[in-house]
């Protein structure tokens, strides 16, 4: 049987998830990675940038509750996202 979980996942983790999960699927859609579904590449640098785009807006509504170091490693991984997706349009 599953462990039980003392306290419930917080909505900021779950986002967190959601986070590193668009930052696959955007690596994926630059073509720079297979896909974890398919194991092949394929380019498409609007679903890219909607990934992309999607990250930001969940890192601004938890930005607050971020601690420093999180606010950091997030802030990196958007920008290495930007670079190359600017790089490979």
């Amino acid at each position: 049987m599953p462990e039980e979980k003392k306290e419930p996942i917080r909505v900021k983790d779950l986002l967190l998830m959601t986070i590193y999960s668009l930052e696959g699927k955007a690596w994926a859609y630059l073509g720079l990675i297979s896909h974890p579904e398919t194991k092949e590449p394929k380019k498409d640098t609007g679903e890219a940038r909607l990934a992309i785009d999607a990250i930001d807006a969940i890192y601004k509504l938890i930005e607050e509750r971020l601690s420093a170091e999180e606010k950091k490693d997030l802030e990196l991984r958007l920008t290495n996202l930007r670079l190359n997706f600017v790089k490979n349009q």
